[in-house]
């Protein structure tokens, strides 16, 4: 449904609107904070913690040692996505973002999904973080990507769907395989 509404540019009102809140607060050091955090949602970033999760739980002998590696489903849907929904990002003239490593970066037309908001979603659920620290990560990420101007909250919210709707299946999947 949200994915409809953002291709037939539904929520482009209602997106502006709550871009040009979130963008209200404007000082430096918030810049420079949402940038820092922001680059804990890079594929690169979060792909190495999974990774290395998923090497820790084999060592350790854990029976679901490869979910962690299934971020790699959700950058596959993020990028189909990206390519297919025409959601162009906000104007440039917002952006607030510190770019620290501009090599990592890897840019596309479209913005929707967030596939910073969606591996930390993603993440943060297989890992079974508890309820409260998990929401956390995924809102301060969502209101980073916002406020810096790289997405609508509708590509937010997209981002959350998409990783939090990955990770739950297979750990859905892996409760029905054990019943």
């Amino acid at each position: 449904m949200l994915t409809a509404l953002v291709a037939v540019h539904g929520l482009d009102s209602v997106d502006r609107a709550i871009l040009d809140v979130v963008q209200t607060p404007h000082a430096y050091w918030l810049d420079l904070v949402a940038s820092i955090v922001t680059i804990l949602g890079q594929s690169e970033v979060v792909g190495v913690v999974a990774l290395s999760v998923a090497i820790a739980w084999l060592r350790a002998r854990r029976r679901g040692w490869w979910i962690p590696l299934l971020l790699a489903v959700v950058v596959v849907i993020e990028v189909v996505g990206k390519l297919v929904i025409a959601q162009d990002p906000p104007p440039g003239e917002l952006s607030r973002s510190i770019h620290f490593l501009p090599f990592l970066e890897s840019p596309t037309q479209y913005a929707f999904p967030s596939g910073h908001v969606a591996r930390t979603a993603f993440l943060v659920t297989a890992l079974r973080w508890p309820w409260a620290a998990a929401t956390l990560a995924v809102l301060v990420m969502a209101l980073t990507r916002v406020y810096l101007a790289e997405h609508w909250p509708s590509d937010v919210i997209g981002g959350w769907l998409l990783g939090y709707a990955v990770a739950t299946l297979v750990h859905n999947a892996g409760s029905m395989r054990r019943e």
